[in-house]
């Protein structure tokens, strides 16, 4: 391992498993909205339809409505806590806005000046997304920021509060000028949901690694009894590869939406009245499998599919219901705290000047997406700002602030799945080729392209590490160069030949693409800009369900070139 990689150890002594399981579970849920016209708003503070801003994000612009809270100075309360909650929200910030959020004990979190937080925000006037946990302190028991996430990613987990006070969760600015929207919030009490309505039977058959339970079925029985609760230590005493079959009824306390986690080492599956909740799936532990199921009140039948492969052997079941924590339906033994994994991870090398920059070739999954893209590089940049392209359709698939690269899953133990992961704030990009030749600004935007159309020829390398791609694309060559500068990135695409038709660059597509200036352009409702030459002669289109900006490449003697910046 080369001396650009550290290895930073997991925590796991700062929250207990069942904890940490409840910020997973919530963190993949939707929290009920707030209605931001019964909020108290302080003097300083109005509500807006919509809010838009200049070109270099310094003022803020509203339009009549009441989905957003614009203001500053004066503190805006957005709750009082009367038990355990999570938050989330957006907001928007000016490019002089010194924004403070202030918990319920007091302490003050300054997001522009808190490094670990300052340095995963978007440029001015686009959307962060803050998301809070909060546990309320009670008798001799301090209140705990159980997790704070900006845009995405952890910067404060587990931090005991100084006070049990309370008072209300607030937002302020003490200059500049901020906009809150989307407020969702949710209560978490910790009480009970559901609970087995008698011993659970179980058959452990002979073989582990077994992916489809009817197979396992078939294997030669090595016991059957019954267990009060959920839990693989029923197979003590047993050969080491092994699987167990678990069944028996749930009593839902009430008629409602439940929420179940899987948590194993190893493979497992949840079945309720018949229905696959949970499908059958090979994971470590620490790593929850989730599912939803609508019951009535009452006995539900239940079964569970645990076998034994070369993880770590564990096996937990939680259940839910909105405003509550998950509740173990599983003995405590049956579910160890997960090993303190290392996290492998890439960061530049910011004490060498000559060469600071980090390329990797790996294999990454997009969201949304059921195969890897397994021709791609992720090039990262000491100035914080880094990206992944696919080198098979030459496109940027995502960029991103603050550390580098999670290579984990790469190059620990067997390197199965053998995937890339960013580290800090990502923004999501179209994923196809840039530079497309189409007969004229109507035809759609191809969604791939094949060898014959293109073909990779290489990367140049210049002095400090940063690469330019080349490839030929319908008889044209084409050099595709990224540099970061700031908090963006600067490409520039140069056509040399005669292409066989007439090329387009799509600098943008998504669901929404709005004019900020001229030459300026926010995309997907301000989830990042677009910024080129304002002669530019660029075309917004709707094609296919979404907003693309489209600009002909002007190909004179034999060469042609577009430059634009991504902004986030």
């Amino acid at each position: 391992m080369n001396k650009f990689v550290t290895f930073i150890a997991r925590q796991t002594a700062a929250l207990s498993l069942s904890c940490l399981l409840s910020i997973s579970v919530y963190a993949q849920s939707d929290l009920p909205p707030m209605s931001l016209a019964q909020l108290a708003r302080p003097s300083g503070w109005q509500l807006a339809g919509s809010v838009s801003t200049n070109a270099d994000g310094s003022s803020i612009q509203t339009k009549s409505g009441d989905k957003i809270l614009v203001g500053s100075n004066e503190p805006l309360p957005l709750l009082t806590p009367t038990a355990d909650f999570r938050v989330r929200f957006d907001a928007m910030m000016t490019s002089n806005a010194d924004v403070v959020l202030t918990l319920p004990t007091g302490q003050s979190i300054n997001l522009a000046q808190a490094q670990e937080i300052s340095r995963l925000l978007k440029a001015p006037g686009l959307w962060q997304t803050i998301d809070l946990w909060y546990k309320t302190g009670s008798g001799k028991e301090p209140a705990l920021l159980e997790k704070l996430a900006i845009n995405g990613i952890t910067v404060r987990e587990g931090q005991t509060l100084s006070n049990n006070k309370s008072g209300p969760l607030t937002i302020a600015s003490k200059a500049g000028t901020v906009a809150v929207r989307n407020v969702g919030y949710r209560v978490m009490t910790p009480r009970n949901v559901a609970q087995w309505s008698g011993p659970l039977s179980y058959t452990i058959v002979e073989g582990g690694y077994i992916q489809d339970p009817n197979e396992a079925a078939k294997r030669k029985v090595l016991k059957q009894d019954t267990t009060g609760q959920l839990n693989y230590e029923v197979s003590y005493g047993q050969p080491r590869q092994y699987s167990i079959l678990f069944s028996g009824k749930l009593n839902a306390l009430q008629s409602g939406d439940y929420r179940f986690d899987l948590n194993q080492g190893g493979v497992a599956g949840l079945w309720i009245d018949g229905k696959d909740v949970i499908p059958v799936n090979h994971l470590e532990l620490g790593m929850p499998n989730s599912g939803n199921a609508t019951l009535t009140a009452g006995p539900h039948d239940v079964k569970v599919y645990f076998s034994r492969s070369w993880f770590r052997p564990g096996l937990g079941l939680f259940v839910s219901q909105a405003g509550t924590r998950p509740q173990p339906l599983h003995a405590s033994a049956s579910l160890p705290e997960p090993d303190p994994v290392a996290v492998v991870s890439v960061n530049p090398d910011y004490s060498d000047a000559q060469n600071p920059v980090q390329r990797i070739r790996s294999f990454v999954q997009m969201p949304g997406e059921k195969t890897k893209r397994t021709h791609s590089m992720s090039v990262g940049s000491p100035a914080g700002v880094h990206y992944t392209a696919d080198l098979n359709q030459m496109a940027l698939l995502q960029v991103w602030k603050g550390d580098f690269a999670n290579t984990t899953e790469m190059w620990y133990e067997r390197g199965e799945p053998q995937l890339l992961t960013p580290l800090g704030a990502t923004v999501y990009l179209p994923a196809q080729t840039p530079i497309a030749i189409l007969t004229n600004d109507a035809t759609a935007w191809p969604d791939s392209v094949g060898e014959n159309m293109l073909q990779y020829k290489g990367l140049t390398i210049d002095k400090k590490g940063v690469p330019t791609t080349s490839y030929v694309l319908a008889g044209a060559t084409v050099t595709d160069a990224v540099r970061a500068e700031g908090n963006s990135l600067v490409r520039t695409l140069t056509l040399s030949g005669s292409p066989q038709g007439t090329p387009y660059c799509r600098i943008a597509a998504g669901s929404s693409i709005e004019e900020v200036g001229k030459g300026v352009y926010a995309v997907n409702d301000r989830s990042y800009y677009v910024r080129f030459d304002p002669k530019a002669k660029v075309k917004l289109r709707e094609s296919n369900g979404k907003q693309e900006l489209l600009l002909p490449v002007d190909v004179k003697n034999n060469a042609g070139s577009v430059q634009y910046s991504i902004v986030f």
